[in-house]
C-alpha cells in the first residue's frame, strides 16, 4: 500500500524553482525540503492543503505571485526562500515540487519540529516569514 501525505507524515520534497514557464533558471538542481504535515498550531496552510494525499513520485507545479506567496506558503516562506536562495521574491514565481519521501515521522521528530514552529512566533510578521500573516 502506497504511503500519503497525511497529518505527522515526514514529507521529503525536491524543488525546482524558476521566473518564466519555460524553464527553472532559479536553481540548477533540486533543493530539497523536508518537514512534517500538519503540525501547524494555525491548521493547515494552503501550501500543506495542496500536497494533501499526495504520494511518492506525484509532482505539484506551481505558479505564484510575490503577494501569494506569504499566504500560500504561511511558516514555511522564510525556509523554503532559504533554501532557494531567494531573498527578494520574483514577481512571479514558478515551482516544480516532486514528492520523494513520505513516511512515518517518529515522536522525536514530532517534537522537534512542534518545538521549532511555536518557538519562532514573535515577530509579528516584520521579519516576512509568514509567522504573523493574517
Amino acid at each position: 500500500m502506497t504511503t500519503t501525505i497525511q497529518q505527522l507524515k515526514n514529507v521529503k520534497l525536491a524543488i525546482l524553482a524558476g521566473i518564466e514557464p519555460e524553464g527553472y533558471s532559479l536553481t540548477a538542481s533540486p533543493a530539497i525540503f523536508e518537514f512534517i504535515y500538519g503540525i501547524g498550531t494555525e491548521g493547515l496552510e494552503p501550501f500543506e492543503v495542496v500536497l494533501s494525499d499526495k504520494c511518492a513520485g506525484d509532482n505539484v507545479v506551481l505558479t505564484l505571485t510575490a503577494d501569494e506567496a506569504p499566504q500560500f506558503f504561511g511558516r514555511f516562506l522564510r525556509p523554503i526562500r532559504q533554501l532557494l536562495g531567494l531573498h527578494l521574491l520574483p514577481p512571479i514565481l514558478f515551482l516544480q515540487m516532486t514528492v520523494t519521501v513520505v513516511a512515518d515521522a517518529d515522536n522525536r521528530e514530532v517534537v522537534q519540529a512542534l518545538a521549532k514552529s511555536t518557538g519562532h512566533g514573535g515577530c509579528g510578521g516584520s521579519c516576512d516569514c509568514g509567522c504573523g500573516s493574517a
